[in-house]
């Protein structure tokens, strides 16, 4: 008979860096750094990987906004369940007294790679991914009620996802693969004047 084996659960992790910039200046403000929520889909996404489908490299990132700083309680503030899909996604920020949307932009960079954890077990265990919000792909959802309008300054910034995008013909399809809350000692990030949201989205493998 052989003893039980705990396997842990926190093998992988992911922490994203943000802050807002001016692209014709590059003057920075309003830092932050903030866990995110790995998705139940990111194994799938990560098996795809393994069998060596490259199409499913989270090579985007979603901005969740909104036009208020207090969304209502239907929206997850503080995202902790990793049962997230593009579809529960949708009913949460059409609900009444949300009215998000997903802006949705590709990577700005190419991926850097570091070490995450002790350096005599991992020589490259980290992946850093980079995206804001200046370079707009698309918009998740339609741009009109219930959701919200086009991302404009003064615009609230409520979460981020990084997403895998697949292509068939002329279906899209977004799948979630890590989830994280912008909300920063119970306030929200707001977009001031001429300013983008940088993110970078560090994922770690232990």
């Amino acid at each position: 008979m052989h003893a039980k084996q705990e396997i842990p659960l926190d093998w992988i992790r992911g922490r994203v860096h943000g802050y807002f910039y001016d692209p014709v200046t590059n003057e920075r403000c309003d830092e932050f750094e903030i866990n995110n929520v790995t998705t139940f889909a990111a194994a799938d996404v990560l098996a795809r990987l393994m069998g060596g489908d490259t199409r499913y490299a989270p090579a985007h990132m979603g901005f969740i906004y909104g036009e208020t700083g207090t969304p209502d309680a239907d929206l997850e503030q503080r995202p902790s369940s990793r049962l997230v899909t593009w579809a529960s996604l949708a009913t949460e920020l059409s609900s009444s007294g949300v009215g998000g949307n997903v802006l949705i932009s590709p990577l700005s960079a190419g991926p850097g790679y570091g070490v995450d954890g002790s350096a005599v077990n991992y020589s490259g265990n980290k992946i850093q991914l980079t995206a804001h919000s200046g370079t707009r792909l698309e918009y998740g959802y339609p741009t009109s009620a219930p959701y919200a309008d086009e991302l404009e300054d003064d615009d609230w910034f409520w979460q981020a996802l990084l997403l895998t995008r697949l292509v068939d013909g002329s279906t899209i399809t977004y799948i979630p693969f890590a989830r994280v809350s912008l909300e920063v000692a119970d306030v929200f990030p707001q977009k001031p004047a001429n300013f983008e949201l940088a993110l970078f989205w560090d994922i770690s493998f232990f």
